[in-house]
């Protein structure tokens, strides 16, 4: 087979350009792949809305994209790709291939969504059900259960409350439970600064505890930091890195925050985790609860990559 010609689709932000190399990744161990990526600029509602009507319509005169690259497979994450995507699906035989649920008017017009089961979609034919979102990270054979991360979210406020004064105090309860063991803690880009300057001054003073912002980290920091860390915990907003450090083969747990509304998506991917004894919650954790279930990782952006080759080249599968 000549190689995969795959079109990437970015919206820029990070956590949902990791999705769609995470697929990429997978399917390189099976297939050779070249990639080209198309950045996808913000644009002004009114522009979205002309755009999706004009789509719908089947009007080329406003769904017209700047032209993109030739290619077998079209991926993508984040609403602001999918009409772009779609527009260049239209125009060639390429397969269009979103990792998140899209709107319900597009839905059936992509080829294959890769849908964690929290989004509660109803199945179909270009369903793929995943549990999460698909990953950059893989198992780790090198974790060290006495060196912990610690990942910090931070504001959102359209999904929770943000209480920086109780992330500090239960962190500072988790480290004061623990002997023998080192923490490295960091930040990610919605963390306040305030919050940062709590940890450096109330917990980075600590002897076992070092504290690394976001700001001084660069690519793949994170992905390295779940290969030598045993244990990870994560603010319940970050449930992306949750994710993560559990395809890295991690221990996880999870230190709660406040949701604006009950039944979220966020919760409800961490119920099924609870459910599968695939996470720990602090509260259970500081009342003695400290039994990690011992699973295999894992490894949903595989899991896509060998559905997207059953589906159009078989013949790569071993």
């Amino acid at each position: 087979m000549q190689p995969l010609q795959v079109t990437l689709f970015s919206d820029g932000r990070p956590g949902h350009e990791k999705q769609s190399l995470g697929i990429i990744s997978a399917l390189q161990a099976y297939v050779e792949v070249k990639v080209r990526k198309v950045e996808v600029p913000a644009r002004s509602i009114f522009k979205e809305l002309e755009s999706h009507l004009s789509f719908l319509l089947n009007s080329r005169r406003l769904t017209d994209f700047p032209e993109t690259p030739k290619a077998d497979l079209i991926i993508g994450t984040g609403s602001r790709t999918h009409l772009p995507m779609l527009s260049a699906g239209r125009k060639s035989a390429a397969r269009t291939v979103t990792c998140m649920t899209p709107a319900s008017y597009l839905r059936a017009k992509f080829d294959l969504c890769c849908v964690p089961i929290h989004d509660q979609v109803n199945p179909a034919e270009n369903i793929f059900f995943t549990v999460g979102p698909p990953t950059m990270s893989h198992r780790s054979q090198a974790h060290d259960h006495t060196r912990r991360l610690v990942l910090i979210g931070g504001r959102d406020d359209s999904s929770h409350k943000w209480d920086e004064g109780r992330i500090v105090s239960d962190l500072a309860l988790l480290i004061e439970r623990s002997e023998n063991t080192s923490w490295l803690i960091s930040s990610s880009p919605r963390t306040p600064a305030s919050t940062e300057e709590r940890v450096a001054q109330e917990l980075a003073m600590l002897p076992q505890v070092s504290f690394v912002p976001f700001s001084e980290t660069g690519p793949g920091w994170v992905e390295e930091m779940y290969r030598t860390h045993g244990t990870a915990w994560i603010t319940a907003d970050s449930i992306s890195m949750v994710y993560e450090a559990l395809t890295a083969g991690c221990r996880v747990g999870v230190i709660p925050v406040t949701w604006r509304r009950r039944n979220n998506k966020f919760q409800r991917s961490l119920d099924y985790l609870l459910d599968k004894k695939l996470i720990i919650m602090l509260p259970s954790y500081l009342q003695g609860k400290t039994d990690w279930l011992d699973q295999e990782p894992l490894n949903e952006a595989d899991r896509c990559a060998r559905e997207i080759l059953r589906r159009w080249w078989p013949k790569n599968i071993p």
